[in-house]
């Protein structure tokens, strides 16, 4: 199965410092642990417009039935 293009360069990178894709949420390094993340940092991920965690994975941004 082909996965739909994301334009996030981690992708495309040799060396990924995170685990999870913020655009995405495909993991991207399995070798760095997952964490469970306090609220704070959802936050403020959530203001830099990120879709999903890098650290846990979870879905901050939740998708506007009004964009449809």
């Amino acid at each position: 199965m082909r996965q739909q293009h994301c334009p996030n360069d981690n992708h495309g990178r040799s060396v990924v410092t995170v685990r999870f894709c913020p655009n995405c949420g495909v993991v991207l390094n399995a070798n760095i642990l997952g964490a469970r993340c306090p609220e704070h940092v959802h936050a403020r991920a959530r203001r830099s417009r990120n879709t999903f965690c890098v650290d846990c994975g979870d879905r901050l941004i939740k998708d506007d039935p009004r964009s449809r």
